[in-house]
C-alpha cells in the first residue's frame, strides 16, 4: 500500500507542477511542460472542458483532489 500512496502523491505533485506551468508557459513549449504532458494529458483531457473557468484550466487540481480523496478512503 505504501508504494501506491507514494506513486499517487508523486502524480499529484506532477499535476500541481502542470497546473503552475499553464501560467508560466502559455504556449506549452517549455521542456518541463513538454515532458509532463504525455504523463498527465490522458487523465486531464477528458475533464478539461468541464472544469475550465474564465480561461483557467482547473483539471489538474480536480484530478489531484480526487486522487487524494481515494487515497484517504483506502487508508481508513
Amino acid at each position: 500500500m505504501f508504494i501506491v500512496v507514494t506513486l499517487a502523491n508523486l502524480y499529484s505533485i506532477v499535476l500541481f507542477i502542470r497546473f503552475i506551468m499553464q501560467w508560466i508557459d502559455k504556449d506549452g513549449t517549455n521542456q518541463i511542460n513538454t515532458a509532463l504532458k504525455p504523463i498527465t494529458e490522458p487523465v486531464l483531457a477528458p475533464i478539461r472542458d468541464k472544469v475550465t473557468f474564465n480561461g483557467i484550466d482547473f483539471s489538474a487540481i480536480v484530478v489531484s483532489l480526487v486522487i487524494n480523496i481515494i487515497i484517504n478512503v483506502l487508508l481508513r
